[in-house]
């Protein structure tokens, strides 16, 4: 019997040890026009490729699907509903995220930190990213994602 409690003891202990852990991404409006707009993102990664990556696919992440406060992207491109967006348009929101075609809209990508540890494997870098606004809103436009301004 105590054995078995042992093992349930055990088993618990891996269960609960094993939760996800969530980190949320910090992007914050820097400067913008109605062409683009930069933006100041955390990213994280195993290293420093995957931690900029990270940071870009959560600024284009924050335009598409929450909007930016206090610049001229205030309101969400797509959707403020992120999953309903993905499973309706599940084909282009994999070729543009999962697939790095976001990276086409990138203007420039500068890190303004060295890569820091951030928790157990993962580490942190913040990077300053320079978005194409119009060409990003014209290929959502052009792949029937959303409708043209004015329609």
């Amino acid at each position: 019997m105590k054995k078995n409690w042992i093992i349930i003891l055990f088993l618990s202990v891996s269960v609960l040890g094993c939760k996800p852990t969530y980190y949320t991404h910090q992007v914050n409006y820097l400067e913008g026009t109605a062409q683009t707009i930069s933006l100041r993102c955390v990213g994280y990664g195993i290293d420093r490729f995957m931690a900029i990556n990270d940071a870009e696919q959560s600024a284009v992440k924050e335009l598409l699907f929450r909007g930016v406060p206090l610049s001229q992207q205030k309101d969400a491109l797509v959707s403020t509903n992120e999953s309903e967006s993905l499973r309706k348009n599940n084909s282009y929101f994999n070729e543009l995220l999962s697939k790095g075609r976001y990276k086409t809209f990138i203007i420039s990508s500068t890190p303004v930190s060295d890569i820091s540890h951030y928790k157990g494997s993962l580490k942190q870098i913040t990077v300053d990213v320079k978005i194409n606004l119009y060409g990003l809103r014209k290929d959502l436009e052009q792949n029937n994602i959303i409708r043209p301004f004015g329609y």
